[in-house]
């Protein structure tokens, strides 16, 4: 048989495979999306601040409460690093990169006003 006819069947498979593996996600991104939203009507969602790691543990600060946690890094969404927003909702932690940004945005606006 012809060596282009597997690469071809190769190809094709590896294509399909990426598009499942896209849909996949899609689908869990929708679903956490549904989550937050259902959770934000609800005002159950808990919004933490990393303040740092130490071991296999994490200090984190509820931005309401004050409240100091220290929970296993594992339960805690890969990449996330000090000064990091995460928000918990039914038990779960999920990484708010956009609020992140706008926290560390307020920050560096403050420190320009206080050294200008």
């Amino acid at each position: 048989m012809n060596i282009d006819f597997f690469e071809n069947i190769q190809k094709n498979i590896r294509e399909k495979v990426k598009l499942i593996e896209a849909k996949k996600e899609n689908k869990e991104i929708e679903s956490e999306n549904i989550e937050v939203q259902l959770a934000t009507k609800l005002d159950a969602i808990e919004e933490f601040s990393v303040d740092r790691f130490e071991e296999n543990k994490a200090v984190i600060e509820n931005r309401k409460s004050g409240e100091i946690l220290n929970v296993n890094r594992e339960e805690l969404p890969k990449g996330i690093k000090e000064g990091s927003i995460i928000k918990k909702i039914n038990g779960k932690y999920i990484f708010d990169e956009e609020r992140t940004k706008e926290i560390k945005e307020e920050i560096k606006n403050k420190m320009d006003e206080l050294w200008n």
